[in-house]
C-alpha cells in the first residue's frame, strides 16, 4: 500500500465522527494512564534504583528490574495502539467494519492495560 493510498483511507476514516471519537480515546487512554503511572512510579523508583516489574499471587514478587524499566510498559503500550490505528485506518477504505474493530478493540486493550498499570504502581510507592 502507498502512502497516498493510506492517506486516501485515513481521510475517510477521520470523516466518520464515531471512528474519530474511539481514536481519539484510544490515545488519550495509554497517554494519561501512562502518565499518571510514571508520575507515581518514577520518583520512588529513582530513589530506590530499583522497580517492582511483576507480581504473582502465589510466589510474590518474582521480578526486580532497574527503575528506567518503568518506561517500557507505557510506551509498549502506546506504540501498539499507534500501530493498531495505522493498520485501521489503512485498511478503512476496504474494509470499514474490520476497521471499526480494530479501533474498538484498541481502545478495549486499554482497560486491562491501565488496571495493570495502577496495581503495579502499587506495588511500587
Amino acid at each position: 500500500m502507498t502512502f497516498s493510498a493510506w492517506l486516501f483511507s485515513a481521510k475517510l476514516a477521520w470523516g466518520k465522527p464515531w471512528m474519530r471519537w474511539m481514536s481519539l480515546s484510544a490515545l488519550a487512554l495509554p497517554l494519561v494512564a501512562g502518565t499518571l503511572f510514571l508520575l507515581n512510579v518514577l520518583p520512588a523508583a529513582q530513589s530506590r534504583g530499583s522497580l517492582v516489574y511483576h507480581y504473582n499471587i502465589y510466589l510474590g514478587i518474582d521480578d526486580v528490574r532497574t527503575w528506567w524499566w518503568a518506561l517500557a510498559l507505557p510506551t509498549a503500550w502506546l506504540l501498539f495502539t499507534l500501530g493498531d490505528l495505522i493498520v485501521a485506518y489503512g485498511m478503512y477504505r476496504n474494509d470499514s467494519f474490520m476497521s471499526a474493530a480494530l479501533v474498538s478493540f484498541a481502545v478495549a486493550w486499554g482497560f486491562p492495560w491501565a488496571g495493570a498499570l495502577f496495581y503495579l504502581s502499587l506495588f511500587n510507592v
